[in-house]
């Protein structure tokens, strides 16, 4: 049940994203998308553009469907997480290739990045190059299929990380990360592109359907309504 709620003077206040405090970028299915352009939903007018006709994904679902060659997106404003620092991922994707399919990424190559790496990996690497690959049981991540991940990761020195697909919680095979025994990795993150690298390189082919990114880690009562809210608008 969603944990967000009752008012005795304005009554029933629904649950939203935007409910959450440190939502920093929210493109919500439906909501101000068009190939040029998906309006921020967090208040803080980050919107992901793309004025090149060439590289503009298409409008599909309520959200936009990039071809895995040339499509790429960049926010009006960098998101940076320091060092130690918190965060939250959550995203709605159908991928139809699933080979190294970036969904958000900093300005470089070989640099942050958030990428779904095949049907078992989902890789997050900092700003330094550090890389905690999370490794699960084969075709968690099959092509063509409608799924919400959500990646989340505490504050402090440990930064610890949490996975859930479509609500459940998923316990990694491996964890390759700075302590791969305790599964942490503290590094910072900036956030400057959603469907591929920078250079640019590592196209995501398929849909990103909604995306959400909070600039601290998520209690598990939030995360709980996050995904509780997701689920219910895409019928996960």
């Amino acid at each position: 049940m969603l944990g967000l709620g009752n008012s005795i003077t304005s009554g029933y206040i629904p649950f939203t994203l935007t409910s959450i405090s440190n939502l920093e970028l929210w493109l919500q299915n439906g909501v101000g998308v068009t190939t040029a352009k998906w309006d921020d939903s967090s208040g803080n007018n980050n919107h992901a553009t793309q004025a090149t006709e060439l590289n503009q994904a298409t409008v599909s679902g309520g959200g936009l469907d990039f071809d895995g060659s040339n499509d790429v997106y960049e926010l009006t404003q960098n998101i940076a997480i320091a060092e130690n620092g918190g965060f939250c991922l959550a995203v709605v994707v159908e991928v139809d290739v699933v080979n190294n399919a970036t969904i958000a990424a900093d300005d470089s190559a070989a640099e942050a990045q958030l990428t779904i790496v095949n049907t078992t990996s989902f890789k997050f690497r900092a700003t330094d190059q550090t890389t905690t690959t999370f490794v699960f049981p084969s075709g968690t991540f099959p092509a063509s299929t409608k799924m919400l991940i959500l990646l989340n990761r505490s504050a402090g020195a440990s930064n610890r990380f949490t996975f859930f697909k479509n609500g459940v919680a998923l316990t990694p095979d491996v964890d390759n990360s700075v302590n791969e025994a305790q599964g942490e990795n503290p590094k910072p993150l900036d956030i400057t592109y959603i469907g591929a690298l920078g250079a640019p390189s590592q196209f995501l082919d398929g849909k990103i359907l909604e995306l959400a990114f909070w600039s601290k880690g998520l209690s598990a009562t939030e995360i709980a309504d996050v995904n509780s809210y997701l689920q219910g608008i895409h019928g996960l």
